[in-house]
């Protein structure tokens, strides 16, 4: 498999070259990303106490794409009852594995990617989503798969965190300009960026079933904060409507599940509404309608409401 996808050629040759050129210097591949010359690797520290601890708790699955070497793995796995950390590259894989056991943690599942979908990770599984240093180099197409793959395995209110390039700071033109030369005509491809906008991310987690609670920028760094939405058939509406447009669509049997769940949809967003509507037909109260106006927001739009971080709901 590695052969035949680019991403795994490349990290597998980061990871022959990390070996003669850095493995002198750093314990583990990855402690060179976010390098801050402090002990206490301080970036790594405070973009983990940010983007992941205030979401993690003892009884959740953790999805990890793109472990590379394991150094968030290792952080997540502390605080969680199980991480599958899944990659395309087999030799990161096995970085991962010995930094796990180096660390005596045994709730790391090791799963090899085939860099178009999440399988075998099954349909709502997931509590939390997290990815970072990885999907800056994903390209569109692969990036857009790939969400979509996040609306099918987090479950209904799941939330997760994905680490993006942009393009809109101007610093960010200074590193295409730096770095154009060197990947123009596929020359190389291995640490290649692939930018967004802010804006372009946003409408991309919506267009796949997702909500976009937040957004970190930092040079021509964006993390996304995301939700599944709960109480919403948007998300479900968007998986539906994606396997429509799939391949798997050909099979008629298959085309015709498709479109009689499709054709409930109707009836389940009636349903969803139906207690909320009764309630504000006999509420005498502006106050219990605006409640129940409220609620009949969240079910349409999938929206929690309150502060995202720390949020415990």
């Amino acid at each position: 498999m590695d052969e035949l996808n680019r991403y795994a050629g490349d990290w597998g040759e980061y990871s022959r070259w990390w070996d003669q050129q850095l493995g002198g210097k750093y314990a583990h591949l990855g402690d060179e990303w976010n390098d801050d010359a402090a002990g206490g690797r301080g970036r790594d520290e405070f973009y983990f106490s940010i983007f992941a601890q205030p979401f993690l708790r003892p009884e959740m699955t953790v999805l990890e794409v793109g472990p590379g070497g394991g150094k968030w793995t290792v952080r997540l796995a502390q605080r969680v009852r199980k991480v599958v950390a899944l990659d395309v590259s087999r030799e990161m894989l096995q970085r991962t594995r010995q930094r796990c056991e180096s660390e005596k943690l045994d709730n790391v599942e090791l799963v090899i990617g085939n860099g178009r979908d999440f399988l075998p990770m099954g349909d709502e599984s997931v509590d939390f989503f997290f990815s970072f240093d990885v999907f800056v180099h994903l390209a569109l197409e692969d990036t857009f798969a790939y969400v979509q793959e996040m609306n099918r395995v987090l479950k209904s209110g799941g939330r997760g965190v994905c680490h993006h390039a942009i393009a809109t700071p101007a610093m960010a033109w200074d590193r295409v300009e730096a770095m154009n030369e060197w990947y123009r005509g596929g020359k190389h491809t291995m640490g290649q960026y692939f930018y967004h906008t802010p804006e372009s991310l946003r409408r991309m987690y919506e267009h796949c079933g997702l909500s976009v609670a937040g957004q970190y920028i930092e040079k021509w760094h964006c993390v996304c904060l995301i939700e599944r939405p709960a109480d919403s058939l948007l998300p479900r509406l968007e998986r539906l409507l994606a396997q429509l447009g799939s391949s798997q669509a050909d099979a008629e049997a298959i085309r015709n599940e498709v479109i009689a769940a499709l054709r409930a949809l109707p009836d389940q967003m009636a349903a969803a509404m139906k207690p909320v509507l009764d309630f504000a037909a006999g509420a005498a109260t502006a106050a219990d309608r605006l409640a129940a106006a409220g609620r009949l927001r969240q079910i349409w739009r999938g929206m929690r409401g309150g502060n995202w971080f720390g949020q415990k709901g």
